[in-house]
């Protein structure tokens, strides 16, 4: 491609053109942006923050185009175009249908008993993996018809 997006502690959303090597503000939000995906399908990038929202961008307009309020600070995302999932604080699974990106159509508890620590979907976008500070990881559909399909596994196991 020929732009960097870049966020962080900052509160700033940043893309760096390559072409120009010109860096410029893009977003920002009220506390440290967790993860970002540029969406092409939908020409905007999205961002996850710490201050409980996920806010979605035209690079060119200076406010964004949507912001979702979220129940808790975001921990983990990821994007695969028409699927957002996104992890918070609460141990919550928001997970949008970018067709309509302003509302989450299913909520979840996380199956795990500890902090999301990642997140992704699977490439059919039928569900995602979700993983823990403990090691643990969880295979999710999103539809439930699908849910006798879900598991969960433990990692990093030794011989004790």
């Amino acid at each position: 491609g020929a732009r960097v997006f870049s966020a962080g502690c900052d509160k700033q959303a940043k893309c760096w053109d390559l072409a120009s090597n010109q860096m410029m503000q893009v977003g920002a939000h009220d506390a440290p942006i967790r993860h970002m995906f540029w969406l092409q399908e939908m020409n905007c990038l999205v961002t996850g923050s710490w201050d409980k929202t996920i806010k979605y961008w035209d690079c060119r307009a200076p406010t964004p185009q949507c912001t979702v309020q979220l129940s808790e600070r975001v921990y983990c995302m990821d994007a695969l175009y028409p699927l957002l999932t996104v992890g918070t604080a609460d141990r919550k699974l928001h997970i949008f249908n970018l067709q309509n990106p302003q509302k989450a159509f299913r909520e979840l508890e996380s199956p795990l008993k500890y902090q999301s620590r990642c997140i992704a979907n699977f490439p059919d976008k039928s569900g995602f993996c979700l993983g823990s500070v403990e090691g643990r990881v969880a295979v999710q559909h999103v539809e439930p018809a699908n849910s006798s399909k879900n598991f969960a596994f433990k990692c990093h196991r030794e011989n004790t």
